[in-house]
């Protein structure tokens, strides 16, 4: 139970520290094209983001294909950039299939980023399998934990602040584009 622990923290850190910038945006960009009291259509993307990361987290893990990983950091940002421009074309019109779809396939490029992490890891240890599931536990807990902060700042700034939805919206994909767009651009393999 011990070796549970460990993983499962290694995992929760992993996506809540500040260095893993680029999966707390994803998910900011992600989730702030809903209203907060959306949180039915919250989970199922963040769902399906984690089914698609937990896939390429496997196969990649169990080095059944493994992308280069100067690639995958170059295409986090650009999942981030892809998504904040969603946020902006589709203001008025939300396409929850089209979100739910991007939410899995992003989901599968970002899984890719978290086993570089996970094979260094366990690279030196027989602990892969048992470390496998409260690694990934520990990442969607963190996931929660950044989810709630997100929409308990959105709340805070539509109620308390009185911004409309369209406007925080508009504030936050503009940001998530900037930020990704420069990270993209930090990480870009050519």
């Amino acid at each position: 139970m011990e070796n549970f622990s460990v993983y499962f923290w290694l995992g929760y850190g992993h996506i809540t520290d500040l260095a893993a910038l680029d999966h707390i945006l994803f998910l900011l960009v992600l989730i702030v094209r809903y209203q907060p009291r959306e949180l039915l259509n919250i989970l199922i993307v963040v769902t399906l983001f984690t089914i698609g990361h937990s896939l390429t987290l496997i196969v990649s893990a169990l080095q059944l294909y493994q992308p280069s990983k100067v690639w995958i950091e170059f295409f986090i940002p650009i999942t981030i950039v892809i998504t904040a421009v969603s946020n902006l074309v589709a203001l008025e019109k939300k396409s929850a299939k089209l979100a739910r779809w991007t939410s899995f396939f992003f989901g599968l490029i970002h899984g890719f980023g978290f086993s570089n992490y996970y094979s260094m890891l366990t690279e030196s240890t027989d602990s892969f399998w048992s470390a496998l599931i409260p690694f990934n536990l520990g990442i969607e807990w963190g996931q929660l934990v950044v989810v709630a902060f997100i929409l308990g700042i959105s709340l805070l700034v539509q109620n308390l602040l009185n911004y409309k939805h369209r406007d925080w919206l508009i504030f936050v994909s503009g940001g998530g584009f900037s930020l990704a767009l420069w990270l993209a651009l930090e990480n870009a393999p050519f």
